[in-house]
């Protein structure tokens, strides 16, 4: 006689995963979570009868199980019903009395209520329909092994919620549990009590029993099995999950740096370029409106270099917007970038603002890093400019030391008087700092104690890098020079009048084009002949640190 379907007529259970610690428990709304959920993985299947359930006012965990517990009763109800209609609920017998049957649909249809609790207490669950199959088996008619879906879906349950050592310990009582039923049902204590028939004899009976218990280890078993594959592809999928998403908040994490680094480069040379020559461009225009009725030469002169300074402005954002604005398709142009070379331009322009420049330098300068030449060349640049702004008329004193393993960098200016205008803060000490801490660097900037107020920037030299032009063309600054020393400024211009440094234009061929010298020599220390360059505290590899003697 055929049993109604098992494993495979099984409603496939949406158990939640296995959590460790606390595997399986319900969360705060009394779900468990499960893989079918509409909008998580998982069974299609089961995530459409989540839907039609919840348009039927059933969301809850609880439930969902109560429904699905009485359609699998009905369910059985008609596959008995059948049986009987057929005449096959008999078994081997030849006749059962009625109450035998009506135990055996009780027993049957009964063992479906604890369903409703399978995923708050699916041990406890198992155990109890353990025992009504049991007391099942010790009433069926000889010959008729009937196993409901209940067993299935318990067993299933306790694996995909339980740790394993639990799911061995719960599946063995329960076949333990069968095996006590089915040798109260072979011994016959029961039938008799309802008068059914025995049928097979001792023999037959011994050996249905064994039967029964092997279908109760294969039942429960295979459950168990399919449970327990479940939670892990469940648990790998949650593994999965979670490393994605831990993957995008690591990348999210860092384009947030990137775009924050970026944002502070922009910043840092948005403030360079327009710092740099806005305020030259001020500087000018006060000179021309002091000089307008005065001597209207000079002050047309300075409404010309207003006008030029104008333009290297424009073409300076001009290059910042284009760098933002290029989307990587196709090739792009490339925007020269400044560096040590190009000192000898920030000092011309310093002291055709009106700007008393003084510049030392001692020492054949080094080759730079691309990012540490730029690093100088913006320190220098946002120092002359804050002399301009905050000591406006001030002698500026710019040092350049080189020794094997470093530049030092040093500018000087008088403080301002307290009876002047005050500026608003800016963001310039800022922008030197990150950049000098990028590079390796370290700048101070500060009072010197004797009433000046000196910027000092440090940044380390390679071993590996000759001596000569920097990336942007040192050698315009190569050559050495001391004031001490009564040396010529390697930064003179060619207007007398730019240069308030007597006797400082001597070389002004030298400064203002990085590939004018294209001699190695001339890089590598002072013309044969020439006294080399002193420093007054030779030995010492610093420089005077009392911002006068030199």
């Amino acid at each position: 006689m055929t049993p109604p379907p098992t494993a495979a007529g099984a409603p496939h259970d949406p158990g939640h995963p296995r959590r460790p610690g606390r595997a399986g428990e319900p969360d705060a709304t009394g779900d468990s979570g499960d893989a079918g959920e509409p909008g998580r993985p998982g069974d299609p299947g089961v995530g459409t009868l989540r839907r039609v359930l919840g348009r039927l006012g059933v969301h809850t965990m609880v439930g969902r199980d109560i429904v699905l517990a009485a359609v699998w009763a009905v369910v059985t109800i008609g596959f008995l019903a059948t049986l009987l209609a057929a005449g096959e609920f008999s078994g081997a017998s030849s006749d059962i009395p009625p109450a035998q049957v009506v135990v055996v649909i009780v027993l049957a249809v009964v063992q479906y209520a604890p369903l409703a609790l399978r995923r708050v207490r699916p041990v406890t669950v198992l155990l109890l329909i353990a025992v009504l199959q049991a007391a099942l088996l010790t009433v069926l008619p000889t010959g008729l092994a009937l196993w409901t879906a209940a067993p299935v879906v318990a067993a299933y349950t306790v694996a995909t919620l339980r740790p394993t050592r639990t799911v061995v310990t719960a599946v063995l009582a329960a076949v333990g549990i069968a095996v006590i039923g089915a040798a109260i049902g072979a011994s016959g204590v029961v039938k008799d009590q309802l008068g059914a028939p025995h049928g097979f004899g001792d023999v037959g009976a011994v050996v249905e029993a064994l039967a029964l218990v092997a279908s109760a280890v294969l039942i429960n078993g295979v459950s168990a099995a399919v449970g327990s594959w479940v939670a892990l592809r469940r648990a790998h999928d949650r593994d999965a999950r979670a490393r994605a998403a831990e993957s995008l908040e690591h990348q999210a994490t860092l384009t947030r740096a990137a775009v924050a680094a970026e944002r502070t480069r922009m910043a840092r040379e948005l403030h360079d370029v327009a710092a740099h020559h806005l305020t030259g461009l001020v500087v000018q225009a006060g000179a021309a409106e002091r000089l307008v009725d005065a001597d209207p030469d000079r002050a047309k002169e300075s409404l010309r270099s207003v006008r030029a300074q104008g333009r290297e402005t424009l073409d300076a954002l001009r290059s910042i917007v284009g760098i933002l604005r290029e989307t990587g398709e196709g090739p792009t142009g490339t925007v020269p970038v400044p560096g040590l070379g190009d000192v000898g331009d920030l000092v011309d322009s310093a002291r055709a603002s009106g700007a008393v420049v003084e510049v030392t330098v001692d020492g054949a300068l080094p080759t730079l890093a691309p990012l540490a030449d730029v690093t100088a060349y913006r320190t220098v640049q946002e120092a002359l400019v804050n002399a301009r702004r905050h000591a406006p008329g001030a002698p500026v004193v710019l040092e350049l030391w080189a020794t094997p393993g470093s530049l030092l960098i040093v500018v000087e200016n008088d403080r301002p008087g307290s009876g002047g205008p005050r500026s608003m803060p800016g963001y310039g000490l800022v922008g030197m700092r990150e950049r000098a801490v990028l590079v390796g660097g370290t700048l101070d900037a500060g009072d010197d104690g004797a009433g000046r107020w000196r910027v000092r920037l440090e940044l380390p030299v390679e071993a590996a890098d000759g001596v000569g032009g920097s990336g942007s063309g040192s050698a315009a600054c190569s050559a050495p020079a001391s004031r001490s020393a009564g040396g010529a400024d390697p930064f003179a211009t060619a207007d007398p009048g730019a240069n308030t440094d007597s006797g400082a234009n001597t070389g002004s061929g030298a400064n203002t084009d990085s590939g004018a010298n294209t001699d190695p020599a001339a890089t590598a220390g002072p013309p044969a002949g020439s006294a080399p360059a002193s420093r007054p505290d030779a030995g010492d590899p610093e420089p005077p640190t009392d911002g006068r003697q030199r």
